[in-house]
């Protein structure tokens, strides 16, 4: 079976401040296609490596219809969904991307399914760049002036569609990269459905600052505590010492 794989292609400067410029000539993203999602939630679970290619019928559509005319449906798409967890641990998922010329808006469903001896209280997506023990979230990275990165668009403003889930009835606001969901539970053997928007912005001055970033899904437990932002620091602080560095796959068969 052929697998078109990539990798980001520039380093990623680690520190616990972030920073954007907005400004100058914008040059935008739209999402190519989207990896097998991978990660310890998945413990032995095979999913197949195939490589799903995203439809982007309205480049640069930001905040203009609703709902998007953009849609990934069943994300990930043609490997592993719905997305199945086998334990309470991480599963990231990357989508590459292109320039376009402006901010791209996304609407996205998914089913995911809790395969654990747990119930889950809560379920957390988060942005950022890398997987599995090289991830590393927005706050631990700094973004050089005139870069801007992806976002989720959950205020439910204007023609924005609100994030929605079938089993929570809360989704907590932690900034701009992260979705948190509590009110509710999600029993072994049961699945829960959700719909979020992200958007992929400008580039500014023609910059090319990456072309790939990760959407981290993780349930949550009662007495299973999340990781804290020193746990993170020192995560992110072994992996500068062995030179993190997101590179862009080459296509294998």
């Amino acid at each position: 079976m052929y697998q078109k794989v990539k990798e980001i292609s520039r380093t990623l400067i680690t520190t616990l401040v972030i920073s954007v410029y907005f400004g100058g000539t914008s040059q935008a993203r739209t999402i190519t296609d989207i990896s097998p999602p991978t990660g310890p939630g998945q413990v032995g679970l095979f999913c197949p490596q195939v490589q799903t290619p995203v439809a982007t019928p309205s480049p640069n559509n930001d905040n203009s219809i609703t709902p998007s005319p953009n849609q990934i449906l069943n994300f990930p798409g043609l490997s592993c969904s719905p997305k199945n967890f086998q334990a309470i641990a991480p599963i990231d998922t990357q989508l590459f991307v292109s320039p376009s010329g402006g901010t791209t808006e996304y609407f996205i469903t998914e089913t995911v399914v809790n395969n654990t001896s747990s119930i889950w209280n809560g379920f957390k997506f988060q942005i950022g760049f890398g997987i599995n023990d090289n991830f590393a979230p927005p706050e631990l990275i700094l973004v050089p002036f005139g870069f801007a990165i992806p976002d989720f668009d959950f205020n439910g403003l204007g023609s924005d569609v609100p994030p929605t889930s079938s089993r929570f009835a809360q989704v907590l606001q932690d900034g701009s990269y992260n979705l948190q969901w509590l009110g509710g539970t999600v029993a072994p053997g049961e699945s829960v459905n959700f719909t979020f928007s992200i958007d992929v912005p400008d580039d500014l001055d023609g910059n090319n600052f990456y072309d790939a970033f990760t959407i981290r899904q993780t349930p949550i437990t009662k007495g299973v505590p999340e990781p804290t932002s020193i746990t993170s620091f020192l995560t992110l602080l072994s992996v500068v010492g062995s030179g993190f560095a997101l590179k862009r796959k080459q296509g294998i068969e």
